[in-house]
């Protein structure tokens, strides 16, 4: 099933993620990066290290649609 980007469904943060710990290792990086959690396609914090670790679990997911005006920078 596709992901309807223009769903706000699709932004929902994992209901075990914490915003200011990694998702896999817990650690209280000072760099989290937000990724897609393949197994329940919900985002998730990731530490640099674990994202680099387990690349195959989890997506980069920039694909949110610009809302803004276009052509203004």
């Amino acid at each position: 099933m596709p992901i309807k980007y223009d769903d706000e469904k699709c932004y929902q943060f994992h209901t075990k993620d914490v915003p200011d710990r990694c998702f896999v290792c817990s650690d209280n990086s000072t760099r989290l990066l937000i990724v897609r959690q393949i197994e329940s396609m919900m985002l998730v914090h990731l530490c640099p290290d674990c994202m680099v670790n387990d690349t195959s679990g989890y997506l980069l997911d920039n694909t949110r649609p610009w809302l803004g005006e276009k052509g203004k920078i």
